[in-house]
């Protein structure tokens, strides 16, 4: 597999952001049309979808995605590429096949949005970054689309490990190949419990818009704590009233659907269940004694500290990966039960609505299914990032940046 291009190299690149209020939006139609690149589950989609937009394609190539996206919303064409053995793989992808699909010219494309598979960047694993021979250069190609298409507007949707000084240089190229396309940017790291997710995952992104002279993020619309609500708005004329964080106690109140194929959880052994009685809420491995634990946990050298965590009611959960029904892998014990999260909680705190479905192209199975929810990006911080699209594309120069009824 080729390597990406060489990359720009430059000082620490920085853009910066304004906010925009997106908190009371209407949920009506808005007709704005969206291309879908490295699509997943639909995470990203779903949240502008509840703005009003209207996904017309979608480019994925794992087959347990398509197989979802194809179940739960048919109407959203999935492109497949020039490459019939690897169908939605984006290096085999043309901007005019997908031009050809939805009957539009470049130009013509309201917004794009995706975010590259982001392992590469990721501060777990092994950090490889654009040397990854697998997905390193995956946001090339993401950049060579945006070119391709040209549309109004697009959200690149990443890992927090990108912000890292390490790969300066690819958001510095990503940077010069959008400004040289006419965009202004506007780039930061969001928190998904700022806009209503039960979670605190920290994703980044860039918003990039032709015609817009100050491009923004959105504003956060819920807060840890009145401290940190009273800071934010300290120079704002205007506040929000203060909104506290939804936990976790509150997304898993209500009922989950039950009898489905993909409610799936992880056996727990009876040893297992043993250690998980005595960690408690916040609590992880290290207050096992001894007697009770693994040799690989005696010394603690090689576990974070969430391994083997048991979540809290209280509080937002921590970020939902793809293994977040494995308690080893992180603070994934059930807040009250002794067990792992199952699929449909894990979905749940990525607030993907109840009636979605997650297909694997064969028996459902934890790790497709897993990899599917943990990959995904938040639908109600997808919905805030396309609120702010949505203000931004229908203001007009000097307006005041409010999202009001169209």
């Amino acid at each position: 597999m080729a390597t990406a291009p060489p990359l720009l190299r430059s000082a620490r690149p920085s853009v910066r952001s304004g906010r925009v209020r997106v908190a009371g939006a209407p949920r009506v139609p808005f007709g704005a049309a969206v291309v879908s690149l490295f699509s997943g589950a639909g995470g990203l989609d779903l949240g502008f979808e509840q703005a009003g937009f209207e996904t017309l394609v979608c480019v994925e190539h794992d087959r347990h995605c398509r197989r979802t996206l194809a179940a739960n919303r048919p109407q959203w064409r999935l492109i497949e590429g020039d490459d019939p053995t690897n169908p939605g793989d984006v290096r085999r992808v043309r901007p005019e096949a997908i031009l050809t699909t939805i009957g539009r010219r470049r130009g013509e494309v309201d917004v794009v949005i995706g975010g590259p598979p982001c392992q590469s960047f990721s501060n777990l694993g092994r950090k490889l970054g654009a040397q990854d021979p697998a997905n390193g250069d995956l946001f090339v190609h993401y950049a060579r689309l945006i070119d391709g298409l040209l549309p109004r507007a697009f959200v690149f949707e990443n890992v927090e490990g990108l912000t890292q000084t390490r790969h300066d240089d690819v958001r510095a190229h990503l940077h010069s190949r959008f400004r040289a396309l006419g965009y202004r940017l506007a780039e930061g790291m969001l928190v998904a419990a700022d806009y209503g997710d039960p979670q605190l995952r920290r994703r980044f992104v860039i918003v990039g818009m032709q015609g817009v002279d100050d491009v923004g993020l959105p504003e956060p619309v819920y807060f840890a704590d009145p401290e940190s609500h009273a800071s934010f708005f300290a120079d704002h004329s205007d506040p929000l009233p203060f909104r506290p964080y939804r936990t976790l106690g509150e997304a898993l109140s209500e009922p989950l659907p039950h009898g489905r194929e993909d409610d799936l959880r992880m056996g727990v052994t009876d040893e297992v269940r043993a250690r998980m009685r005595w960690i408690g809420p916040g609590e992880n491995f290290r207050v096992l004694p001894d007697a009770l634990r693994p040799a690989c946990w005696r010394t603690g050298r090689h576990q974070g500290a969430d391994t083997f965590g048991r979540l809290r009611a209280d509080r937002p959960s921590v970020a939902v990966r793809t293994s977040a029904y494995n308690p080893s892998k992180g603070r994934y014990i059930h807040p009250t039960e002794d067990r792992g999260l199952s699929t449909l909680e894990m979905a749940r705190l990525q607030s993907f609505p109840d009636e979605w479905r997650f297909v694997c192209d064969g028996r459902p199975t934890l790790v497709g299914i897993g990899r599917m929810i943990g990959n995904a990006v938040p639908v109600r911080l997808a919905h805030a990032i396309a609120l702010a699209v949505r203000v931004q594309l229908r203001e007009q120069p000097n307006a005041p940046r409010r999202c009001e009824p169209p």
